[in-house]
């Protein structure tokens, strides 16, 4: 059996800024394969350009989500606050709110 680990995936990050859909940007996924973390994603969003980017080392600060869970990561580029939020990721389809 394979050890579940923290996997990021990139969706639509080919794509220029003005032309990216709501779906874009970086996702933690608890996987045990590239594939299957690609494929987690690409059900939880709909669709866009998933792709396999790396898988997170554990170094013991950064938050861990569980097996078959997908969370959004949200860069936070001003000094004062550097690193990253998370929110639950939504459906392309979805209505906005």
């Amino acid at each position: 059996m394979r050890k579940v680990r923290q996997a990021i995936v990139l969706v639509d990050a080919y794509r220029r800024p003005d032309r990216r859909r709501n779906t874009a940007g970086r996702y933690r996924v608890g996987a045990k394969t590239e594939k299957e973390a690609e494929e987690l994603v690409r059900a939880v969003i709909g669709f866009g350009s998933v792709k396999f980017y790396y898988w997170e080392r554990d170094n013991g600060y950064l938050p861990k989500v569980k097996y078959r869970e997908v969370k959004k990561e949200i860069a936070h580029t001003r000094l004062a606050d550097t690193g990253f939020s998370y929110e639950q990721p939504r459906h392309a389809c979805d209505r906005l709110t």
